[in-house]
């Protein structure tokens, strides 16, 4: 009986062994097999992070080779110079390409801007936003430059032009007693020119005072005439309604001109010294202002007739009967009784005195404006290059 529970023991006992045994083997394999997986994705993840790293090399050496060139800083942005820095900033411990594009940054952007690197601890932004200021700071400088030299040119070129055309018009600078440098003014040259061609036929008197007109006209406005301000100042106190947007206009600029022109020389005196003209030259170039203020003024009065609080039944049927009659010129003595018939019952007499003295404006009427003074006109103060209040000589003006 016990030799039987003895066998079935070691029965088992050898069951359970090569069982285990089974199961040991079992798990050796599994465990090779980890093993084996995990060296595999360990050189897969080797050689990724070595792909990654031979990338940003490659991307690294095509940011910073072409900085350690000097032709390459001469068009070098902002961020361009950005870049490059925080990249050699980055690869300068890893890479000898890197390390020498560091030391070329810091050197040039030292030299160039004025700037340390290395107090800059990484702050590309800081970087950046000072390379663009210094960078605009240096296209003004220049630009300023090249308008000195340009301009330096351009008045080396003016004084020669003012030599040659004194050398031809010598003789009647001497007649007229004018200065070497009232030739800038071309239609004072033209008018010397003409005065030369003139001489000893009948045109002579007329031209010799074209010449006296141009002399005068610089004398009171300086060579070059008078600025778009003064002319800004001067229409504005003579015709409302102006604004900044018609002195943009070329056209508009030389009808002021004219106007401007015309009534200083009848101040002048220059209507009884024979030029029949001025009186029309200055009611074509009022007729000019007027032609392109006037479109404005007629939409303010039209902004008013159509105001139904500015209107009674009684001025609204005037009004009715107006649009089927004629409509007046605008700037006529027809268009401002009309005008201000339109207004009776709006308001006082004096509200509409006012409205209508508004619209019309403060322009002086043509011949008003080009009849000579009956008193001598008191001298304006020269502004300085002007010439005006000195004694003319052939030199230039008396000290």
């Amino acid at each position: 009986m016990s030799e039987e529970v003895e066998d079935v023991l070691e029965g088992m006992m050898r069951q359970s062994l090569v069982a285990g045994s089974q199961l040991a083997e079992q798990l050796a394999r599994v465990r090779q097999q980890m093993l084996r997986n995990a060296e595999q994705r360990s050189e897969q993840a080797s050689v990724e992070a070595q792909r990654s790293i031979a990338a940003d090399r490659a991307l690294m050496h095509s940011v910073l080779v072409p900085a350690t060139r000097d032709e390459w800083w001469e068009g070098a942005q902002p961020e361009q110079i950005t870049r490059a820095h925080t990249l050699a900033e980055a690869w300068k411990d890893y890479d000898p390409a890197a390390q020498a594009a560091s030391e070329k940054i810091k050197t040039e952007v030292k030299n160039r801007y004025g700037i340390d690197t290395s107090d800059l601890q990484g702050d590309g932004e800081y970087l950046q936003d000072h390379l663009v200021v210094q960078q605009r700071l240096e296209v003004a400088a220049k630009a300023a430059k090249e308008h000195a030299e340009a301009m330096a040119l351009v008045a080396a070129a003016q004084a020669e032009e003012i030599n040659r055309r004194a050398v031809d018009l010598h003789q009647e600078m001497a007649r007229h007693q004018v200065p070497q440098e009232y030739l800038a003014n071309d239609d004072l040259m033209r008018a010397l020119q003409h005065s030369q061609a003139s001489l000893g036929t009948e045109a002579e008197p007329q031209a010799d005072r074209a010449v006296a007109e141009r002399l005068h006209l610089i004398e009171h406005n300086g060579i070059n005439g008078p600025s778009i301000e003064e002319l800004k100042k001067e229409i504005g106190a003579n015709y409302t309604g102006t604004r900044d947007s018609h002195f943009a206009d070329a056209e508009f600029v030389s009808a002021a001109r004219d106007w401007h022109e015309s009534k200083t020389l009848a101040e002048g005196g220059f209507v009884e010294k024979g030029n029949t003209g001025l009186e029309a030259r200055y009611e074509k170039a009022e007729k000019e202002l007027f032609a392109r203020i006037g479109p404005m003024g007629q939409d303010i009065e039209d902004k008013v007739l159509k105001d139904p609080n500015t209107k009674t039944h009684s001025a609204s049927v005037k009004t009715s009967q107006a649009e089927q009659a004629p409509v007046p010129a605008y700037g006529s003595a027809e268009h401002y009784a009309a005008f201000e018939a339109s207004l009776q019952g709006t308001g006082t007499d004096a509200q509409i005195k006012g409205r209508v003295a508004a619209a019309r404006g403060q322009a002086t009427p043509p011949r008003a404006a080009v009849q000579a003074p009956t008193k001598t006109p008191t001298a304006r103060k020269a502004r300085a290059g002007a010439g005006a209040g000195r004694s003319r000589s052939q030199d230039g003006p008396s000290r």
